[in-house]
């Protein structure tokens, strides 16, 4: 059986320094109001992954430790995580005044999310805070729902319901759609229409843009060229004139001197060029001609490029992804009514299969309510309750035409009634006046679950707040019960919990003249009987010793 063998405490709250060992069985923790029970608890859940505050830290401390050791076992949640726990479990967690938390499992850091997980798989803890929360209708469907091991039922339709949900959202977009398509499809068209009436050219406006500047400039190029040509070959002494000059020249050098023939032919390729170049030059200049309203056709086409632009986007292919764009959307809208008979069919399946699986979960609801019922009144009657009633209200929510109401966690409303009295109407648990009887409402459900849930490890917080006597018997009767196949630690004012445990710590708080120093001492043989004596009577008495010794050997502890 996994079991909490040790719990260390550092400058949590009051206490500086404190380790304290449990054993199998059921474990107490006693001492005077005040000495620091509750909060080793608080310490504990802290550990487990339970929301850590500024006030755990000492005060003048810079953080708390506390770290709590299981024993070798099965740890699924944590073997999950890729930890060895083969030499045992150890929990840590360190919480700092700079709001730092760090969290880990056998010396591996984890996030605190997967701390909490490894925690609740180890350890119950129910408190008096716990015994109000049951008063939650809420958190009593999850009890009937774990008790009949329907969470995975009921997280199955949560998550068709998410689904059937977004379903529906969907087809409200698509109806808005519907009402306001005409507009948007006429919209589209005429933007579509626009765009392939501009017939526009990604490369286009750059090549307007050149054709625009000669245009601008063809005076100046006409002069320029017919400057060149003239110079080049068409004046007295023209360059191609005197380039045969030249080569004429060279070739007779060159039949004289063979050395210079290199130099001759240069020439002779030179002159090759220049009647070349006149050639272009005379097609170029002969080119340039003044169309009448060329530039004002450039200018008009550029202004609807730039219209465009300014429109549909920031450049030419801007625009074209636009239109791109735009089309999809007409096809989508074109669509629409394809898509809302699509998915008009699939929330109608999707309804469908919700409402099933709500009739199945009510069902298994209503049989698991029987069965809880049942056994937490025969519970109720071994806590000293043996006239007291307590049912369960199970509803299931219907439309007027007989389906179910979809609700978060199926189609159902429950409520927990519960009498103490016979005679005594039913009442919701939160119209309880007794603590004590709510405690033992919260006991008998803790019971209950013990035969169907694995957790090992069962903590118990003044579960005994409001009974004496006789019931306190029962209580501790029940407790000893439950620690024959969970490891229980309880704190307790009553000396008759006190005396049944395998384990009797007794926390002590010592207040010196600057500082509290928190203590716990394992309580055997006289010690015992002292402790006893005075939480039987409040004082040390040869009666109240008489009296604890009788409980240690009704208990079977003497």
């Amino acid at each position: 059986m996994n079991m909490l063998r040790e719990l260390f405490i550092r400058k949590f709250a009051v206490i500086d320094e404190l380790r304290m060992e449990l054993h199998e069985g059921l474990n107490v923790l006693t001492g005077e109001t005040g000495a620091g029970k509750s909060i080793i608890v608080d310490a504990l859940g802290l550990v487990l992954g339970q929301r850590g505050q500024a006030d755990f830290i000492k005060t003048g401390a810079k953080e708390t430790t506390v770290e709590a050791i299981f024993d070798p076992a099965q740890h699924g949640a944590a073997e999950a995580l890729g930890i060895d726990v083969s030499n045992g479990l150890v929990m840590r967690r360190v919480v700092s005044s700079a709001g730092k938390n760090r969290s880990f499992i056998n010396d591996s850091s984890v996030g605190i999310a997967s701390l909490a997980e490894v925690g609740a798989a180890l350890v119950d803890i129910h408190s008096q805070h716990e015994n109000q929360s049951l008063m939650s209708k809420a958190r009593q469907m999850r009890l009937l729902d774990s008790f009949g091991k329907i969470e995975d039922a009921v997280k199955e339709y949560s998550t068709l319901l998410a689904k059937y949900r977004t379903m529906l959202d969907d087809k409200t977009a698509l109806e808005e759609n519907v009402k306001d398509r005409g507009r948007r499809m006429e919209n589209l068209r005429f933007q579509i229409d626009e765009i392939d009436a501009a017939a526009l050219d990604i490369k286009e406006a750059e090549a307007l843009s050149k054709e625009r500047v000669v245009l601008a400039n063809l005076t100046t190029l006409k002069e320029l060229s017919e400057s060149a040509y003239e110079i080049l070959y068409k004046r007295d002494g023209a360059i191609e004139d005197q380039s045969a000059v030249v080569v004429d020249s060279l070739e007779k050098l060159a039949k004289i001197d063979e050395s210079a023939a290199e130099i001759a032919a240069m020439a002779k390729e030179a002159q090759s060029y220049i009647k070349e170049l006149a050639v272009m030059l005379r097609r170029y200049k002969d080119s340039i001609d003044f169309v009448p309203g060329r530039l004002d056709s450039i200018e008009t086409r550029m202004e609807t490029i730039r219209k465009m632009e300014r429109k549909y986007g920031g450049t030419i292919e801007d625009v074209l992804n636009f239109r791109d764009r735009a089309a999809s959307d007409l096809d989508a809208l074109a669509l629409v009514n394809d898509k809302l008979d699509l998915i008009e069919g699939e929330i109608t399946a999707a309804k469908s299969s919700l409402e099933a699986a709500a009739e199945q979960i009510s069902i298994k609801r209503a049989e698991t309510a029987v069965r809880l019922e049942t056994e937490i009144s025969e519970t109720l009657k071994d806590l000293a309750l043996p006239k007291a009633r307590f049912e369960i209200c199970l509803t299931v929510n219907r439309n007027e035409d007989g389906s179910v109401i979809l609700l978060n966690d199926g189609a159902d409303s429950l409520e927990f009634l519960f009498t103490a009295n016979p005679g005594q109407p039913l009442k919701p648990l939160q119209k309880i006046a007794s603590g004590g009887e709510l405690s033992r409402v919260m006991l008998a459900l803790k019971s209950a679950f013990a035969e169907y849930d694995d957790i090992p490890v069962l903590v118990f917080d003044e579960v005994d707040a409001g009974i004496g006597g006789e019931t306190a018997e029962r209580v501790a009767d029940k407790l000893k019960e439950l620690s024959k196949s969970r490891q229980v630690l309880c704190v307790t004012h009553l000396p008759q919990i006190a005396s049944k445990a395998d384990n009797h710590l007794m926390i002590s708080k010592h207040v010196a003249e600057h500082a509290v120093e928190i203590t716990v001492e394992n309580l055997q043989g006289q010690d015992r009987q002292v402790e006893l004596a005075r939480m039987l009577s409040g004082s040390i008495t040869e009666i109240s010793l008489e009296h604890a010794r009788e409980l240690l050997r009704k208990g079977g502890k003497d």
